[in-house]
């Protein structure tokens, strides 16, 4: 064949097999979500120093790196391109619940919170009967008590399967829904600034955020008493092989003490003998 014909066809083609090797190189990127502004730069710049969340997922994102993407975005917007199933999507700190399940692909347990309570702020009075830190309320029958009073959460997030159910029954008055990005931080900052009576948060969020927060806290009946955090992602090939490794990682011989010792970084020292016994059930 005549060289002059062959490098035209060499010219004409290469474009074609660029654009195609480029669209399988995208293909096997993995798009991980974070929702929390501060977190994704951290992640971005792969800095585990600053938060329990960013610690505990590059240490189990830490082989995959090259092949991911972090992007930020609220639940609500990450959840809509989930839906669509066009790409290797995931998100962080997700809980595991009965309807996810059936849509999405999670990862072992990656990070564990204490569990949510219900913070009271100090401007009101103490509920009665409910002294000590372990005594437990119903939401429900708190509101009948004093239904003029509210509880602000967020509606970008799942609060759990139990606390779900319990939110979803209450009078749609005594609820104030923050639709807003950064729900970590604007809820404690709504909170604090009296918005609200009641607000449902992690401990290890106000000792984060607001360590000097006037609040008190009750333990909610029937709420776990800590959270696990997932990766939870769309069902795809390329994802399915991500999360196979990622539990590689997670169940290897040294990740036990390496991601307590991260944990307990982030953890308030008058709790972690509590952390320890939760910890030891899970991992």
């Amino acid at each position: 064949m005549n060289l002059k014909l062959i490098g035209l066809l060499f010219y004409c083609l290469l474009p074609l097999y660029s654009t195609a090797n480029t669209e399988t190189l995208q293909d096997d990127v993995i798009y991980v979500h974070s929702e929390v502004l501060s977190d994704f730069k951290d992640l971005k710049n792969d800095n585990p120093t600053n938060d329990l969340s960013v610690a505990t997922n590059l240490h189990a994102l830490s082989p995959m790196q090259p092949t991911i993407k972090f992007e930020y975005m609220t639940t609500k917007r990450s959840l809509m391109f989930m839906e669509k199933g066009d790409k290797n999507r995931c998100v962080v700190n997700k809980i595991r619940t009965k309807e996810r399940l059936d849509k999405y692909i999670f990862s072992l347990p990656i990070n564990l919170f204490l569990g949510y309570r219900l913070y009271q702020h100090n401007t009101n009075t103490p509920l009665p009967g409910y002294t000590s830190f372990d005594s437990k309320l119903h939401l429900d029958e708190l509101f009948k008590k004093s239904p003029d009073a509210r509880v602000l959460i967020s509606d970008q997030i799942s609060y759990g399967d139990v606390l779900d159910k319990q939110l979803s029954s209450l009078p749609q008055k005594n609820k104030i829904l923050r639709s807003s990005r950064e729900h970590d931080t604007g809820i404690i900052k709504m909170f604090d600034q009296g918005y609200a009576e009641f607000s449902i948060l992690y401990p290890q969020q106000v000792y984060k955020h607001k360590p000097g927060l006037k609040a008190r806290s009750y333990t909610i009946a029937s709420s776990p008493p800590f959270v696990l955090g997932h990766l939870m992602c769309t069902k795809t090939k390329v994802t399915k092989a991500f999360i196979k490794q990622i539990n590689r990682n997670l169940t290897s011989d040294v990740n036990y003490q390496k991601l307590l010792d991260i944990h307990l970084e982030f953890i308030r020292p008058t709790e972690q003998l509590m952390f320890k016994h939760y910890f030891n059930q899970v991992f």
